[in-house]
């Protein structure tokens, strides 16, 4: 049996929503709200003739050039909007540990960072090497997950 989009949109936010909550709220409140579209743009998706009977019968003005309207996300739409955000993070984690392994390494700075007062707790330690490789290991598989046009289940990212 076929699993349509908002079935997969949904198995992906409950399974963001354990690993990734906070990901998974602004991804639900961003589905939530729409997204905005012109009014060339509700013409492009065929919204403009509804809207603009809609408006009509209840005697309110038309849609200008610069007025918006806001649209709801498609399944696929939702779908996508969830792989971009999953995408971007990974891309962003990896990003920012080689930008700060780079640093470190120009600077002749250690590569071990230290978190913590010595003099309260065992300090805990992140090493910046290991930390970078792990994020640029986790980009590869989320890109290769969630390239274009591969179909992906849930169970495949874990």
């Amino acid at each position: 049996m076929p699993v349509d989009g908002s079935d997969q949109f949904a198995d992906l936010m409950a399974y963001l929503a354990e690993r990734l909550p906070d990901l998974a709220d602004q991804l639900r409140q961003e589905v939530r709200q729409g997204r905005v579209a012109s009014e060339q743009r509700l013409k492009q998706v065929g919204e403009y003739q509804a809207r603009a009977s809609r408006l009509a019968a209840a005697d309110l003005p038309p849609l200008g050039k610069a007025d918006i309207a806001v649209l709801p996300y498609t399944d696929d739409e939702s779908i996508e909007l969830a792989r971009m955000a999953v995408l971007t993070l990974a891309e962003t984690m990896y990003a920012s540990r080689k930008a700060v392994l780079d640093i470190a390494s120009r600077q002749e700075m250690g590569l071990t960072v230290k978190f913590g007062d010595p003099e309260l707790e065992t300090p805990s330690s992140l090493d910046l090497k290991a930390e970078t490789e792990h994020a640029r290991a986790a980009l590869a598989t989320v890109r290769a997950l969630l390239s274009e046009g591969t179909d992906v289940s849930v169970g495949a990212i874990q």
